[in-house]
């Protein structure tokens, strides 16, 4: 197989009909074209991709930056309902956390001094805040879509859920949503809340359950693409 340059991307000739362009997880660009194929050809088509592969590395490079171990320390980037906050944290006699909300958005972390460096308990703080967020907001959206729905459920839980942002057992009646939800848009909170109770009525995802939920959210397509990382419901 023989390898060359082209405008600075390794180009793989082989036995192929195409041109095959992919970018992997760890943003390698990997290039195979024709063997007899010319370089000016294969040189228009990366020229008419560039837009496109620019963009594909940031989205990468955002999710790298996004599953990066948080340090809890000033500067960081931290969520809350689908806004990004700078973390702020300061020496005090005391441990909370307060939400800022002004010319930049904040989130100030107030600890003891003597866990000032220490990421875990910081993290047990404001993980705890998250959860009290969670278990109030949720809530009150629960209700707001158990009246419009005319449903309800007799247990409804809060915790970390792997690979799920909620999930419903319907012959129990029992819903439970990530509590990692609180970091998202309220409109994709909705979404999952009404998706959990449709499947009251409705245990699996076929046409009925879909025409149910477009009937209340017409636009829930757009909140299944914005949670649609590697999660399911």
């Amino acid at each position: 197989m023989k390898t060359e340059k082209i405008l600075g991307y390794e180009v793989h000739r082989k036995k192929v009909k195409n041109i095959n362009l992919r970018i992997k997880e760890n943003m390698e660009i990997y290039i195979s074209a024709p063997e007899n194929l010319h370089s000016d050809y294969i040189k228009n088509f990366l020229i008419s991709k560039e837009k496109w592969i620019k963009n594909v590395l940031k989205k990468l490079e955002k999710i790298k930056e996004e599953r990066k171990e948080k340090e809890y320390i000033t500067g960081e980037i931290h969520n809350f309902l689908g806004q990004k906050y700078i973390l702020t944290v300061k020496n005090g006699n005391f441990n909370r956390v307060a939400l800022k909300n002004d010319k930049k958005n904040e989130i100030i972390l107030t600890v003891y001094s003597d866990i000032f460096d220490n990421s875990e308990e910081k993290k047990k703080i404001l993980e705890k805040w998250y959860f009290e967020n969670a278990k109030k907001i949720f809530l009150e959206l629960l209700k707001k879509w158990m009246e419009i729905l005319n449903e309800d459920v007799k247990k409804f839980l809060i915790k970390p859920l792997n690979k799920k942002w909620g999930f419903c057992n319907y012959t129990k009646r029992y819903v439970t949503l990530n509590v990692e939800l609180i970091k998202r848009t309220p409109f994709e909170i909705e979404y999952v809340i009404l998706h959990e109770l449709a499947h009251l009525k409705y245990p699996n995802h076929g046409k009925g359950f879909y025409n149910y939920v477009e009937k209340y959210m017409p636009n829930y397509r757009n909140a299944e693409k914005m949670l649609s990382a590697k999660h399911h419901y």
